[in-house]
């Protein structure tokens, strides 16, 4: 006659057990890593406001095709260690504005986005300050206080040569 009676193993020396939860804990262990990753490096919403934004292209666009009726171009240097902005500027305006706007925008951070205001120095030279000088690719906007045209370019910096902005590019 053979024992029947063996001694009950625990359920966490088995593998069946094991087997069905080890999935279930690294996925809370995956899951609170994301969650919190994603609460730590929070990269903005998108816009609800999609429309508006939308109709506001347009208005955009028009600066653009303004600035290419008036044949607008600039000559960019900025000083990497002094943070100086130096800005040639180019086109067939009637009189030259007393300052211009001139944006960084970030590609992937608005919360990095910046301005700087360029004030004339000479007929079409005009000069600015930025606090740090930036890296990596920037895009780059300028427009006169009136808002009626833009030029836009992007480089990738630090830059030593003078960037070359022109309308329609």
């Amino acid at each position: 006659m053979q024992n029947t009676h063996t001694k009950p193993i625990a359920w966490y020396k088995q593998f069946w057990p094991w087997f069905l939860l080890v999935p279930l804990i690294v996925t809370v262990i995956v899951g609170i890593t994301m969650l919190t990753f994603s609460i730590q490096v929070f990269d903005g919403t998108v816009n609800d406001n999609y429309y508006k934004e939308g109709l506001a292209i347009n208005q955009t666009l028009e600066k653009d095709h303004k600035a290419a009726e008036l044949k607008m171009a600039a000559e960019v240097r900025l000083d990497n260690l002094t943070g100086d902005v130096l800005l040639t500027l180019d086109g067939q305006l009637k009189s030259w504005p007393t300052q211009l706007k001139l944006d960084f925008v970030n590609p992937t951070r608005a919360a990095r986005d910046y301005s700087i205001t360029l004030t004339q120095v000479t007929e079409n030279h005009y000069r600015g300050q930025v606090e740090k000088a930036p890296l990596n690719l920037w895009y780059m906007d300028i427009t006169p206080p009136d808002g009626q045209w833009r030029l836009k370019g992007s480089a990738e910096f630090p830059v030593e040569d003078t960037l070359m902005l022109k309308a329609g590019q």
